[in-house]
């Protein structure tokens, strides 16, 4: 058996034992069968479900049909209070409902099946972080990767349900395996035009990475096409690709919205709880605001698309001069995002994985896929920084890649040591006869 065949036997291995125990782990917690979970849940399965039907990208809270399910439970009363004709929305970031109406295309309205699929998708996060780290330190690595990300209960908590934490995990480890090979091979054409891809389709999972994305620029690696000064060509290659992926959807939404809102409303109407008096009062965690101009705008009776469109550009408005009027309090609410995002939780594993992380790429730091990964984190963070927490949810996409630093790390020491122990019995003298 040759040594590529056996590592990808490996990491088949990897990834059917991830899915298995993901599958098991969420029949076992007897949400395998339910409907969507409530909030985010059940507005991506709304999307959906008017995308497989050919009504277009929106919510139809109305439809009997997509009804159907969520009655007579309890905890959806709020949910089925809400009433529509159909109507576009530019709120949430297209892959995951455009996947989620993939399987209702092939599966029906299934929801056990979605969850089927989440649970591969995230096994696939763990199998591309395994992927990574045996770049670093060999199969070994790969190995101790997927041992510590089964770990995680808040990836196992996640693989499970209809949110958009798998998908993204997966598109950035995906993204940061492209970029760690370049890192360590060099960039070429063929490769910005993968890495550009996989960034797209980031940006698809999850808008704020558009925060990370001048990461790009300082990125290790030589330009093997182009022999550009700091790689600059396939680099630029690499953001064109991903803009052409991107593209479709962000002119949708100028379209859509009849403003030049590429990203969509989200951004814009979440700002006042990431800074202003509502995000001092919630200590920089993001909380549902019925505030900062909804009432006044409601009170106008518009179409939904027109009254999201002037509760962002308000709310913008708004926040921009707070801001502007309050700079050392921005610097707090940035401090605090940060902080609350990162606050340790109660079990062992949260607590240690991200300083075990930062430990790992000092150790490894000569390596210079290492730097990408921590960028990518830096980047992250600083992302965080400029938006608001979401009480840790914007760090379970990471960490597949701490997960691979770590791992990498354990496997480099322990060849070291054990590397130091051989030596030393070798040179021990021998006793003379």
């Amino acid at each position: 058996m040759t040594a590529n065949l056996l590592r990808r036997l490996i990491f088949a291995v990897i990834f059917l034992t991830s899915f298995g125990i993901y599958v098991m782990r969420a029949s076992t917690s007897g949400a395998l069968h339910e409907p969507p979970e409530t909030g985010d849940g059940h507005d991506y399965d709304a999307i959906a479900f008017n995308v497989w039907h050919g009504h277009g990208f929106g919510y139809e809270w109305s439809n009997a049909d997509w009804r159907k399910p969520y009655e007579g439970i309890p905890r959806y009363r709020l949910l089925l209070s809400r009433q529509s004709d159909y109507y576009p929305t530019t709120y949430r970031p297209p892959a995951m409902p455009s996947l989620l109406s993939f399987v209702y295309a092939v599966a029906g309205r299934n929801f056990t099946a979605w969850r089927v699929v989440n649970c591969g998708i995230t096994a696939g996060a763990v199998t591309t972080a395994a992927v990574i780290s045996a770049q670093f330190a060999g199969i070994p690595a790969a190995v101790i990767t997927a041992a510590i990300l089964l770990q995680s209960r808040e990836l196992t908590r996640y693989s499970g349900m209809f949110m958009t934490e798998p998908l993204a995990a997966l598109m950035l480890a995906l993204l940061a395996w492209t970029w760690t090979r370049n890192a360590k091979d060099g960039w070429t054409i063929a490769r910005a035009i993968t890495s550009g891809i996989a960034m797209g389709g980031l940006l698809g999972a999850r808008t704020i990475f558009i925060l990370t994305t001048p990461v790009l620029l300082i990125l290790p690696g030589k330009d093997l096409s182009f022999r550009s000064r700091f790689a600059w060509k396939t680099k630029a290659l690499c953001l064109a690709v991903a803009i052409l992926v991107i593209s479709p959807w962000w002119i949708r939404n100028i379209v859509v919205l009849d403003a030049f809102m590429p990203l969509g409303t989200q951004g814009g109407i979440n700002l006042p709880m990431g800074f202003g008096p509502r995000a001092l009062r919630s200590q920089g965690i993001w909380a549902s605001n019925p505030g900062d101009g909804w009432p006044e705008i409601a009170a106008l009776k518009l179409d939904v698309v027109t009254s999201e469109v002037l509760l962002a550009k308000h709310r913008q408005k708004l926040t921009i001069n707070w801001m502007l009027e309050n700079p050392r309090l921005v610097v707090y609410l940035m401090w605090l995002h940060v902080s609350q995002e990162l606050k340790p939780g109660r079990d062992f594993y949260s607590r240690w994985l991200l300083p075990a992380a930062a430990i790992s790429a000092l150790v490894l730091w000569r390596l210079p896929g290492v730097w990408v990964l921590a960028m990518i984190v830096c980047g992250n963070i600083m992302s965080i920084a400029m938006t608001y927490s979401a009480g840790g949810r914007f760090m379970v996409p990471l960490e597949p890649l701490l997960a691979a630093l770590v791992a990498a790390a354990l496997t480099y020491v322990a060849g070291q040591a054990l590397a130091l122990v051989r030596g030393s019995s070798t040179a021990r003298p021998r006793a003379s006869a």
